[in-house]
């Protein structure tokens, strides 16, 4: 189903929406609830990026604080440094920050009140879902550490200088970028992201878009190999 999705991906716009979509479609036709099949393929999506911004948390910390320079020794800006970590430390505790939910479905204002039901009952899902999710970290873990490493091959491959502690630290956003619903299999979002990102740590910007494009061409790779499993049966 995964692999099909990869595919999918690559053939329709909204980066990985749409593959997530028929991961969904795909769940509910084995007789599952298509709610809760879709909700089981958001908090796939949902906790790899959380587990992804935590790593890219650690990783910068440790490259600040032990001063790990970037491409061709460049010294990464304290101060650019220091909105990163806070930026990376305030998505990872997002999801744990308690919201007045019973205090807003109270509200005057109608959208307000719908919309913070929602947000309710979805927050009580994933307190439901925490066992599973806590019980998958570890896979979710492998997952973005060989995610981020196959980007920091693609930049070797291209002459680019950076430890792989640094690739891992510039990588969140990078991914992010490329899971927003626009374009096609994340192309001009993640290299955006790249060159911006990549760029503070002394990257060229020709390098670093050609980093996160073999990256994603990469990606096209794997939606090829996968793409005969449309013809079997699941």
């Amino acid at each position: 189903m995964y692999a099909r999705g990869i595919t999918t991906n690559m053939l329709l716009p909204g980066a990985t929406l749409s593959g997530d979509l028929l991961r969904s479609v795909q769940l509910s036709r084995l007789g599952n609830p298509f709610v809760a099949s879709a909700l089981s393929v958001f908090l796939d999506r949902f906790s790899g990026l959380w587990v992804l911004c935590l790593l890219s948390l650690l990783s910068a910390a440790g490259v600040a604080l032990w001063g790990v320079a970037g491409a061709g020794g460049a010294r990464i800006a304290p101060n650019q440094m220091s909105v990163y970590l806070l930026t990376l430390a305030g998505v990872a505790a997002a999801p744990f920050i308690p919201l007045p939910f019973g205090r807003l479905e109270r509200s005057s204002v109608g959208w307000i009140a719908a919309l913070a039901s929602r947000w309710g009952r979805l927050r009580e899902r994933l307190r439901q879902a925490r066992p599973a999710l806590l019980a998958s970290v570890w896979q979710s873990i492998g997952v973005q550490f060989l995610s981020a490493c196959s980007l920091w091959i693609c930049g070797t491959a291209l002459g680019v200088g950076l430890s792989y502690p640094v690739m891992l630290a510039a990588a969140a956003p990078i991914f992010i970028m490329a899971a927003l619903p626009v374009g096609v299999a994340g192309f001009g979002t993640r290299e955006l992201a790249a060159v911006v990102v990549l760029g503070s740590a002394g990257v060229p910007s020709d390098l670093a878009a050609g980093t996160a494009l073999l990256y994603g061409l990469a990606a096209v790779l794997q939606g090829i190999l996968a793409a005969p499993l449309f013809f079997t049966k699941l």
